[in-house]
């Protein structure tokens, strides 16, 4: 089974069109999950191809929003150019398709999110990476990008203007990574507040409520 295509893709930031490695659906199996839902994949990984970097200026995002992102504000476009031109100065970007490369990929996309306000998929960006480091067992880099999910999480709850149907994924995180990271406490709290509020609605609250069944008998 072929498991790559190219796609054409244009920045939003710079105009410059090139063409991207993507997989193909069909070839995306997943084997078993982690304690965080991270998939494990039998085959090609998804992931190492997931984020859409710009070959002339970095700008860089997710396949699936890449194009319709809107830089909104003088300032903004500022501090992404500055972001962009020392990342040029200062990351070698490979041929996609191994560890290293998506890890430095998805760095970009969530520095330009966090630029962007775009909290959850900061968030995203820095757990993804996180799951490529603990492939690759870097458990310290591993709790390192688990740290910045959760905070990016966190602010993503407390600040922003979100979907109600993403609320049931966010408190799940906000549960797992304080697990993860050792913060019992604060992991129980999170996952009392998906089950209360979600409890038979959502799959984040089921896995969420094993979770916490296991918190409580360890």
């Amino acid at each position: 089974m072929r498991e790559l295509w190219e796609k054409e893709f244009s920045c939003p930031f710079c105009g410059n069109k090139f063409k991207k490695k993507m997989v193909f659906f069909d070839a995306i199996k997943i084997k078993s999950r982690d304690i965080d839902l991270k998939p494990n994949f039998e085959g090609v990984n998804p992931y190492l191809y997931e984020v859409v970097t710009c070959p002339k200026c970095y700008f860089s995002a997710f396949d699936k929003d890449f194009e319709s992102i809107k830089i909104k504000g003088e300032e903004t476009e500022k501090r992404l150019n500055e972001f962009l031109e020392n990342a040029r100065k200062k990351v070698e970007l490979g041929e996609e398709g191994t560890h290293i490369e998506a890890i430095k990929r998805y760095v970009l996309s969530g520095t330009i999110y966090s630029l962007l306000n775009q909290r959850k998929k900061a968030a995203i960006s820095y757990l993804k990476i996180a799951w490529l480091f603990r492939e690759m067992g870097r458990s310290e880099d591993e709790k390192r990008y688990l740290e910045r999910a959760l905070r990016e999480f966190e602010n993503h709850y407390k600040y922003d203007n979100y979907e109600e149907s993403d609320e049931p994924m966010i408190l799940f995180y906000l549960g797992v990574l304080n697990q993860l990271l050792g913060k019992r406490k604060e992991a129980a709290k999170w996952y009392e507040i998906l089950i209360r509020k979600y409890d038979g609605a959502s799959m984040y609250a089921k896995v969420g409520r094993e979770r916490w069944l296991e918190l409580r008998k360890s």
